[in-house]
């Protein structure tokens, strides 16, 4: 293996799922709350590994509005971390041998969580993570693999917000470095356009929100009480940065369906 890739986090993935051994059991998050798993169903919401401990609200949002319109979906005990945090060295080293590496251990780590999937009937993955979304189009491009918008996209039917949001699609520059595979922004489009009433702010990303440049420009371009966000990372660096005098409320996409969901 590459001197590059961290081989303790490699074998924390075979092993447990996750990169780091700092997250807990996945079952015990998912019984802890009430989120369904291993059972049958049409689709696998694939969680990643951070989103689920770290963000379990967002997933009972997603899960109750899919719940309330009968989609058909489970959550899974056994899911294996995409290794994205594999490649970030390589990407800083620009070692090309490396980058290899780290597609081909994700290929292994994707299509142990599709076996999972596979157990239990799913015919498609929907993804929450975004950095799991193009590695895992990236490895398996013949499987049926979707962001999680468009899932919310097909079974919201028309709804009503009479209200200005701010919305903050993100960059995905990194992303881009994990895999030749575009995020898809589209669907979230489909999403809105649902909404009667809704007004948008669109705050573009010149740089990611993870510089300062990048958060100074997000935070300052808000102009409303509601922002949406559909990538978790961009959404945990606005609820860290956001000034509390703001009285802002930063949502995820789930949140924000499931509060005009009425």
């Amino acid at each position: 293996m590459n001197s590059i890739i961290d081989q303790d986090s490699v074998d924390n993935i075979n092993r447990t799922g996750c990169y780091s051994t700092e997250y807990p059991d996945r079952k015990s998050v998912l019984d802890k709350y009430d989120l369904p798993y291993d059972r049958l169903a049409d689709n696998v919401i694939v969680t990643g590994c951070e989103p689920l401990p770290r963000l379990p609200n967002i997933l009972v949002s997603l899960a109750r509005f899919f719940d309330r319109r009968g989609f058909s979906y489970t959550f899974l005990s056994e899911e294996y971390c995409c290794g994205n945090y594999l490649y970030r060295p390589a990407i800083k080293a620009r070692d090309e041998q490396a980058m290899d590496e780290c597609r081909n251990l994700s290929k292994r780590f994707v299509d142990k969580t599709i076996q999972s999937a596979r157990k239990f009937g799913a015919k498609r993955l929907v993804i929450f993570c975004s950095p799991c979304y193009p590695i895992y189009k990236h490895a398996f491009p013949d499987e049926e693999i979707i962001f999680y918008p468009e899932a919310i996209a097909e079974i919201m039917g028309e709804m009503a917000f009479d209200e200005k949001i701010d919305y903050y699609a993100g960059c995905y520059k990194l992303h881009k470095k994990f895999a030749p595979v575009p995020m898809d922004l589209k669907t979230t489009n489909r999403v809105f356009k649902k909404i009667s009433g809704l007004e948008i702010n669109r705050i573009k990303a010149p740089k990611c929100c993870f510089t300062p440049e990048g958060i100074s420009h997000m935070i300052g371009n808000v102009k409303t009480k509601n922002m949406v966000h559909i990538c978790t990372g961009c959404y945990a660096q606005a609820m860290r940065f956001m000034p509390k005098e703001k009285s802002v409320n930063i949502m995820m996409l789930p949140e924000f369906i499931e509060m005009i969901d009425k």
